[in-house]
């Protein structure tokens, strides 16, 4: 059976070296975006969109537009391909 994992860091083309930078930045993109998603999570435990407003120097409103745009960009980015590919390859 073949290995899932697949091997791109040798020496690279241009468009491998892209493909590598690519993987690597979505990777940390997805850890950076899921690092933030639990900070905004505690600062707005229960609703509380005062805190994650004064937190972010933001009108309530806006904190909790950005919590919940947050939350689904979270989840697209932990979603199977995406996940696939930083696991799979790199």
């Amino acid at each position: 059976m073949a290995s899932a994992y697949i091997d791109i860091s040798g020496t690279a083309t241009t468009h491998r070296g892209e493909l590598l930078s690519f993987i690597r930045q979505l990777r940390q993109l997805s850890e950076q975006a899921a690092e933030l998603k639990g900070r905004y999570d505690q600062m707005a435990m229960g609703g509380d969109w005062a805190a994650l407003a004064a937190f972010l120097s933001l009108p309530q409103t806006d904190a909790e537009a950005i919590y919940n745009l947050m939350g689904s960009v979270n989840t697209e980015l932990h979603a199977a391909f995406i996940t696939q590919l930083t696991a799979r390859a790199g």
